[in-house]
């Protein structure tokens, strides 16, 4: 048995120049449109820990509240320190940083405010009744709130 030799028409294995290009545009116009909701997503998700925090802080001064009667604006001191939230919580610049201001011994609101960004800003507040409020924005998107209230 001999073997034939190979004739013109055997197809030849591999992709072309054209083929490669098609897929390289493809997957960089899907990057481009991926790419904004990326960041979109990671800075809600930034958000939902914030608020987070601001729950714990919450939970932290009404124990503080239970035990001296009074909230305390003092988040490493007081809070921190004995306990009550993660030290990391009382002393984080970025994303957020943390502060809690009284109005007098039975109110207090917290705040988480957006730090460090070049394009989002705003903040976060929780107040002595657990009601989260406040947004972050960027130019050209519509506002982040806290994905739970």
């Amino acid at each position: 048995m001999s073997r034939s030799p190979k004739t013109a028409s055997t197809v030849a294995a591999g992709f072309t120049l054209v083929e490669i290009m098609v897929v390289v545009s493809v997957i960089a116009i899907l990057t481009a449109i991926a790419i904004p909701f990326f960041g979109r997503a990671l800075e809600q998700s930034q958000a939902n820990v914030a608020a987070a925090n601001l729950r714990a802080i919450w939970a932290a001064q009404r124990w503080w509240w239970l035990e001296n009667s009074t909230y305390t604006s003092n988040l490493q001191t007081d809070l921190a320190n004995n306990g009550l939230i993660e030290p990391q919580i009382a002393t984080a610049t970025t994303p957020y940083q943390y502060s809690v201001v009284l109005t007098d011994s039975n109110t207090f609101t917290a705040t988480a405010t957006r730090t460090l960004s070049p394009t989002w800003s705003g903040s976060f507040t929780i107040d002595q009744t657990g009601q989260v409020g406040g947004s972050i924005s960027a130019l050209n998107q519509s506002p982040i709130q806290a994905a739970f209230q």
